[in-house]
């Protein structure tokens, strides 16, 4: 197969693809994920340093840091099946089954502090991706649908003014080859968000 044949096949078979679905639903699970992991974060940490001088404050930012590592856990598992990411296992096992010992280990594990740091990031990055993800879908999907958008009144895109059935099909081509773009680039930011899980989840 000649290389011209082979890039329009992984141009157009992107929306056959199933990994491309299983992108999209990464990236839209990270606006909610990150809220709740920022909420989590913020509040656990501020209650925990702010209590740290009473007896309260210590357990509570254990409970944190304990917090922290299954979210990363989980986010790692979740990068790896949807995302198909190799990310090498983090935390270490602490070589005796002491409370202080794992505490040891889990502060001196450098995907502790990454993978909390991921954790935070994930906020941002969850509301950029969500946007762009959604934004990407509607307007797709809206110019797609332009002729039957047109049967109940005239689409006005600011710089273009449809008011005829052709203009409306013409907007469906638009929105075909929108959608082609789309996806490959939500696949896009997909890859990077791997990328970006694997260093701050992975241990190397």
């Amino acid at each position: 197969m000649n290389e011209p044949t082979s890039g329009l096949k992984r141009f157009f078979g992107v929306v056959t693809n199933p990994q491309s679905y299983l992108n999209i639903g990464y990236l839209l699970l990270a606006f909610p994920l990150g809220t709740f992991y920022f909420v989590f974060l913020v509040t656990g940490l501020s209650l925990g340093f702010g209590l740290s001088i009473t007896l309260l404050g210590i357990p509570l930012l254990g409970l944190v840091f304990g917090g922290s590592w299954a979210l990363c856990r989980f986010e790692r598992a979740a990068a790896i099946t949807l995302l198909k990411v190799e990310i090498p296992a983090g935390s270490s096992q602490p070589e005796s089954k002491g409370l202080w010992s794992r505490v040891k280990v889990l502060l001196k594990d450098r995907v502790t502090w990454t993978g909390m740091f991921y954790l935070f990031l994930k906020f941002p990055l969850g509301v950029a991706t969500f946007t762009i993800v959604v934004t990407l879908i509607a307007v797709t999907l809206a110019l797609v649908a332009a002729p039957i958008l047109y049967l109940y009144a005239d689409i006005d895109l600011v710089i273009w003014y449809v008011d005829t059935l052709p203009e409306a099909f013409a907007l469906t081509l638009i929105g075909v080859a929108l959608l082609f773009i789309s996806m490959h680039l939500m696949n896009g930011i997909a890859y990077v968000s791997g990328r970006i899980a694997r260093v701050s989840l992975g241990k190397f």
